[in-house]
């Protein structure tokens, strides 16, 4: 059976793939078969990644008030569907705070940088103390750190393929709520647009000249 850390890999890799315009009900399925997610596990996943997209807006901006010298829109796509996630997961009190920050530190140890897990545990922590101010709900990322090999070699059997992390299509349109087949389970997300949402608040990208 499926872990819930196995569930928030697969829910980053959904935002991941969303946010590329790659991601339809095959490639979700594909993965859930492949990390054996299924059932409450499966329903978890598809709970999480729904609210994150529903929720697209908010989330952003209360990730953005905390960020003074860049803003969301300038990380790297996996930073961002990894904050979005520990954010909506303490907004929407769907754990402790401090779960939800410890399993988003573990994700950016795993996917990130260093300068990433000390990005994502600041964050959360000010939306964790901001949401309830009497203690913070921060994750010690030198203990994390020094721990990080041994946590590493625990999570790698269950850690997902590279191939189902699609890469960046830098041709590709503006997401169509089309891409979402009609008997998808997760048809409901297309309703409201969050592709185009997401696709809005990337930076403009700078052409380039054809190559004689």
């Amino acid at each position: 059976m499926a872990t819930r850390h196995q569930v928030r890999q697969a829910v980053i890799t959904f935002l991941y793939a969303h946010e590329m315009d790659t991601f339809n009900e095959d490639f979700a399925s594909e993965y859930f078969a492949e990390q054996k997610i299924k059932n409450e596990q499966k329903n978890f996943a598809e709970t999480l990644f729904g609210g994150v997209l529903e929720n697209i807006d908010n989330i952003d901006e209360k990730i953005n008030s905390y960020l003074s010298s860049f803003k969301l829109a300038e990380l790297g796509a996996m930073e961002r569907a990894i904050l979005r996630l520990g954010a909506h997961e303490i907004l929407a009190q769907t754990c402790e705070a401090r779960v939800a920050i410890s399993e988003a530190v573990a994700l950016a140890g795993e996917f990130g940088s260093t300068n990433g897990v000390k990005l994502v545990n600041g964050v959360l922590d000010n939306i964790a103390k901001d949401k309830s101010p009497v203690a913070s709900a921060a994750v010690d990322t030198k203990e994390f750190y020094e721990n990080l090999s041994a946590i590493q070699e625990s999570l790698k059997p269950n850690e997902p393929k590279n191939s189902r992390i699609p890469k960046e299509n830098k041709n590709s349109k503006e997401p169509k709520n089309s891409r979402i087949p009609k008997e998808s389970g997760f048809k409901k997300l297309a309703k409201s647009g969050p592709a185009s949402k997401i696709a809005a608040k990337q930076p403009p990208k700078r052409a380039r000249k054809d190559e004689k």
